[in-house]
C-alpha cells in the first residue's frame, strides 16, 4: 500500500468515521420488521402508516399512502403533511422526515390511496456536518460517473429516497407465468397498503413490468438471508421475456392458489392479483390484492436499508467497530452474486452458515 493511499484512508477515516457504508445495505431481519415506525403528520391526529405506505417511483420520486374507504383526508385537511420515520422502541427518536405534497388519488374496493411527491427531506441518522460531507461525496460521484442507470433524480428526490429506506424493505423474488413461459426476478420497491392491498414498482422500460401487467397474477417469495446472493444473480432476469427454469440453482414448487413456480427455500409466499397499473415516470406502479399468504417457517429474511440508517444502528451497539466489520462482511457475502453468472442446478452456490451477528 502506497503512502498516498494510506494518507487518503486516514483522511476518509477522519471525515467520515465509520459511516462510509454502501448506500444499499443488506441484512437479515424478522418479518414484519420491528425497528421503525412510519407516521403520517399533517392530516389530523398522527397516523401510523408503517404498513400502509409504499414507494411508487424514483423519478419523479412518489410515495403512496393507503387509507380505509372514507378515512382518506381531504386536500383541505392536509396541512404541511409529512412522513416521520421513528425508532419503534427506546426514545422513539425521529430518524428522518419527508415533507409531502399530494398529487393523485386512487380508489380501490374498500380502500383509497394518495400519491405524494416530496417537498422537503431531513435525515437525522448522522450528525449534520457528517451528513453534509456525505452529500458532497455523493454529488461528486454522480458528477464523475452517473450510476443511476438512466433514472434522473433531483437532489431532493435522492435525499428523500435515502429517508424512505430508513424503514427496512424486504427483498422478494417475483414469480410470474409458468415453467413453460415464465420468469423470476428480485424486487425491493414495495410495501403493504392496508386492507389486504400492497403496492410495488418495476422499471417502466424493462420487460419484467410488462410480463407482470399481462399476467395479472404473481407470486412473491421471501428470501431467507442465507440465500440472499441469489437475488443479485437473478437481477438480469428483469430484461428477459422468460427463463429456463431447469437452469436455476435451486428447486421449485407450485404456489397454492395460482400454481406459479416458487423457490422451495421460500420462507413465505404471497400470491397477489393485480388490481391497477399506472405508468408514473421511471416506473410502473402496481396495486395488488393479496389472495393467499403461506408462511412455511420463521427466521431472518433478506432485507435492504440505507447505509446511513445502518450507521445509526451500529452507533447504538457496544463494540461498534467489531459490529461494523461483521455487518460489512455479511453485506459483502449477500452481494457476492452481483457480478456472477447464474449457476446451473448441478453447480449450486455454496451457502455458508450465517449467524445473527453477520446480519445485524
Amino acid at each position: 500500500m502506497s503512502i498516498m493511499h494510506k494518507i487518503r484512508l486516514v483522511i476518509k477515516r477522519i471525515v467520515f468515521g465509520n459511516t462510509l457504508l454502501p448506500q444499499e445495505f443488506t441484512l437479515g431481519l424478522e418479518d414484519p420488521q420491528t425497528e421503525i415506525t412510519v407516521w403520517l403528520h399533517g392530516a389530523g391526529a398522527p397516523r401510523n402508516v408503517t404498513r400502509r405506505h409504499s414507494m411508487v417511483c424514483a423519478s419523479p420520486l412518489t410515495i403512496c399512502v393507503g387509507f380505509d374507504e372514507g378515512q382518506r383526508p381531504d386536500e383541505n385537511d392536509l396541512v404541511n403533511p409529512s412522513l416521520k420515520f421513528c425508532e419503534r422502541t427506546g426514545r422513539k427518536r425521529v430518524l428522518g422526515e419527508i415533507g409531502l405534497k399530494p398529487q393523485t388519488i386512487v380508489a380501490e374496493t374498500g380502500s383509497e390511496f394518495i400519491l405524494f411527491e416530496p417537498r422537503s427531506s431531513k435525515n437525522y441518522c448522522l450528525p449534520k456536518a457528517r451528513l453534509g460531507t456525505h452529500y458532497l461525496l455523493h454529488a461528486y460521484r454522480q458528477w464523475r460517473s452517473d450510476n443511476t442507470k438512466g433514472i434522473k433524480m433531483t437532489f431532493l428526490e435522492r435525499r428523500a429516497g435515502m429517508v424512505i429506506f430508513i424503514c427496512p424493505h424486504p427483498i422478494l423474488l417475483v414469480s410470474v407465468g409458468s415453467k413453460a413461459d415464465g420468469n423470476i426476478f428480485p424486487m425491493n420497491i414495495l410495501g403493504d397498503l392496508g386492507n389486504g392491498y400492497m403496492g410495488f414498482a418495476l422499471r417502466g422500460e424493462r420487460l419484467a413490468g410488462g410480463l407482470v401487467e399481462r399476467a395479472s397474477r404473481i407470486a412473491l417469495s421471501s428470501i431467507p438471508v442465507s440465500q440472499g446472493a441469489l437475488a443479485y444473480q437473478l437481477a438480469n432476469n428483469h430484461t428477459k421475456k422468460s427463463i429456463d427454469w431447469s437452469q436455476l440453482p435451486f428447486a421449485t414448487k407450485m404456489s397454492s392458489a395460482f400454481s406459479i413456480p416458487v423457490p422451495e427455500f421460500a420462507s413465505r409466499v404471497m400470491e397477489v392479483e393485480i388490481k391497477s397499473v399506472r405508468a408514473i415516470g421511471s416506473h410502473r406502479f402496481f396495486i395488488a390484492r393479496i389472495v393467499r399468504e403461506d408462511k412455511f417457517f420463521g427466521g431472518l429474511e433478506f432485507c435492504s436499508i440505507h447505509g446511513f440508517y445502518q450507521s445509526w444502528r451500529l452507533g447504538t451497539l457496544e463494540r461498534e467497530d467489531e459490529e461494523l466489520q461483521i455487518s460489512l462482511a455479511g453485506d459483502a457475502f449477500n452481494k457476492r452474486g452481483r457480478n456472477r453468472p447464474l449457476a446451473i442446478r448441478n453447480a449450486q452456490i455454496e451457502m455458508l452458515p450465517l449467524d445473527d451477528k453477520q446480519n445485524r
